[in-house]
């Protein structure tokens, strides 16, 4: 059977893997492990609230006291439970996954997504089955909470301007909110930072019918050329439910997400808070060149456990994974408003270019492609790949196997061949300090993929 977490939360496509029936069962096990007190909220999919009625109804059942968002982006919900001091908190949403998907992001105490062992922990008294109903008499309460949006950004203000003036700016940013929740925040705290913000795909559209839901380079072209029309110095692209932001300098060209997450390290190691920075399995050398240049450490880890390695580590600066980066100090989940905010802060401050404020930050060229795969298939696959890659790549300094296999050469290039999570598909990633290189080592990991991938019989 199918294990119902997958690298991020509970995900699948409506109805087949993701149900009204699980959202039920689902809400009558979390509070038996987490608690009565909670808050759920819902992205914009079309099935979303069906699944959340459903939740509720499982919660409810237990006794349980929720707060009811309605439309909420991700870090709201995390936000909330830390700020409310509540016992958990769900998201019926499937984050960047295309529209016929849909699941449950679950986070507890304090906003922590959950560890490995609660999740399976869930995973087991949900298909063990067997749940005990409240009497009437103890059945729990649902109340609508709307001042979440407000009290998010009047936090997110204090929190990244302190003291500073707030003044009017020329500084024009884009936000595309992909027809999801993050329209109901973004546009909003970047004005009260003094940004001018022009919102586009605000509308709320649970077919994400502007653009598909993950805010991919080829996704953007549209944004990129409407950005770099109007003469806007920056755009942000959310996903569907905001914990993912990708930046857009004033031509329209997507910024490197790595960039990004080395910038943002950098920035927090200079400013004293933290020494390690924690990133994923699939990000870029400039990473390590730039906080090793400040005098941080950097620390790999699997895709989507960002929070397990934060919650072991101490004095840690953030933790990141391309398109999702976790500010410690504002909280431990990812939050792509949050990270949006802080660039376009940044620039109020100081009066600079987006290239000027990344002139610091290496670019080396990458290749990010996606391979179908049955999910039955995909241990064989990876076995394969496990025996092959190192000796088809040539040139190893170091192999790593914690999440796929990723083969470091001694030139600085890599690659790697991992399993997606959430889809079904295999990933190839790859980066070299040239484009030459680059073209070597994919060529290689392709050829030796697609053998890989070939019809058995």
């Amino acid at each position: 059977m199918k294990k119902l977490f997958s690298t991020s939360g509970i995900r699948g496509v409506y109805p087949s893997e993701v149900s009204p029936l699980l959202g039920f069962k689902l809400g009558c096990v979390l509070p038996s492990i987490f608690g009565l007190k909670c808050v759920v909220g819902v992205d914009c999919r079309v099935t979303s609230q069906v699944l959340e009625f459903a939740l509720i109804s499982g919660l409810l059942s237990q006794g349980c006291e929720v707060r009811r968002l309605g439309l909420s982006p991700l870090p709201l919900v995390a936000y909330l439970i830390k700020r409310k001091v509540l016992d958990f908190g769900v998201l019926v949403t499937a984050s960047h996954n295309p529209p016929e998907y849909n699941g449950f992001k679950i986070y507890k105490s304090e906003g922590w997504e959950l560890m490995p062992d609660q999740e399976e922990m869930l995973e087991k008294r949900i298909l063990e089955g067997g749940f005990l109903m409240s009497s009437w008499t103890h059945i729990g309460l649902c109340l609508e909470y709307t001042r979440a949006p407000e009290e998010y950004i009047d936090d997110a203000v204090s929190f990244l301007a302190e003291d500073a003036a707030r003044t009017a700016s020329d500084i024009k940013v884009i936000v595309d909110c992909c027809n999801g929740p993050a329209s109901l925040i973004t546009p909003r705290l970047l004005s009260m930072l003094g940004a001018k913000v022009t919102a586009v795909n605000a509308n709320i559209d649970g077919f994400f019918s502007a653009r598909e839901p993950e805010p991919r380079p080829d996704v953007l072209v549209s944004l990129g050329s409407y950005t770099k029309e109007v003469r806007a110095h920056l755009a942000l692209a959310h996903d569907g439910d905001a914990d993912r932001v990708a930046i857009l300098d004033s031509n329209g060209e997507p910024v490197a997400n790595d960039r990004v997450i080395a910038y943002m390290a950098k920035r927090a190691v200079e400013r004293g808070e933290g020494k390690n920075v924690i990133t994923t399995v699939d990000t870029s050398r400039c990473i390590d060149e730039v906080v090793e240049a400040v005098g941080g450490e950097v620390i790999r880890t699997r895709l989507g456990k960002t929070h397990v390695e934060l919650f072991k580590r101490g004095n840690v600066a953030i933790a990141a994974e391309p398109w999702k980066i976790i500010t410690p100090q504002w909280g431990p989940w990812a939050d792509g408003i949050l990270t949006g905010a802080i660039i376009v802060y940044d620039l109020l401050q100081c009066g600079l270019k987006l290239s000027q404020l990344l002139r610091d930050i290496p670019s080396y060229p990458q290749v990010r492609e996606s391979f179908p795969c049955q999910e039955e298939r995909k241990a064989t696959v990876m076995d394969f790949i496990r025996e092959e890659l190192e000796g088809a790549v040539g040139n190893v300094e170091s192999v790593w196997t914690f999440d796929g296999v990723r083969v470091n050469r001694k030139s600085g290039a890599w690659i790697l061949i991992r399993a997606s999570g959430t889809e079904p598909k295999i990933r190839l990633y790859a980066e070299a300090k040239d484009a030459s290189e680059l073209g070597d080592i994919v060529d290689r990991g392709k050829r030796l993929l697609l053998r890989a991938l070939e019809p058995r019989t």
